[in-house]
């Protein structure tokens, strides 16, 4: 299994993270927009097939790890918290974005972009418009984790430390600040 990758918060509202996952981009891409595949590694919910497509996910960790959550995260054990978003851009296999959050309030943006290094893909995830510093860092926490458990599903190794790896993140950025 491949080390954690850390990204960094850009700006105040931003947070990026390039990832090589190894991986050819159309298998990479596949486990972005597929809620069954999805499921594995973040969240399922509905397949993402189009520009504009409104979606639901529902988050259900125990789904990717056994591991049992710290006290900050205890509400995630056995819960399972839906969220509605919209595809803003659907560009296989380059480029997805979609918004992120509920409602009118708190909603921000994640884009996801794609690129071919021969039997490999660069990820690049960029989050904006995120609404708090607190957020900025609990969503960097949360996608270094989720990226970190895709990368390990990708390389076949056996994962299931899912929340040892958001401990670490969040650590890491909460460090930095």
């Amino acid at each position: 299994m491949s080390a954690m990758q850390f990204g960094q918060i850009t700006a105040p509202d931003a947070f990026t993270l390039e990832r090589r996952l190894k991986a050819p981009i159309a298998r990479v891409w596949a486990y972005f927009v597929d809620g069954e595949k999805r499921a594995r590694w973040f969240t399922g919910g509905d397949t993402l097939s189009a520009n504009g497509q409104d979606f639901s996910f529902l988050f259900a960790h125990f789904n990717i790890t056994n591991e049992k959550p710290p006290a900050r995260w205890a509400e995630m054990e056995s819960g399972e918290f839906p969220m509605k978003g919209r595809v803003l851009a659907f560009e296989p296999p380059h480029l997805l974005a979609i918004t992120w959050g509920d409602g009118d309030d708190h909603v921000s943006e994640v884009r996801f972009e794609f690129a071919a290094q021969g039997d490999e893909t660069l990820l690049k995830l960029t989050h904006t418009r995120i609404d708090s510093r607190e957020n900025a860092l609990n969503f960097a926490g949360g996608w270094t984790a989720h990226i970190q458990t895709l990368a390990d599903l990708l390389e076949g190794g056996p994962g299931n430390r899912f929340w040892a790896d958001v401990v670490k993140a969040h650590a890491h950025y909460e460090g930095a600040r």
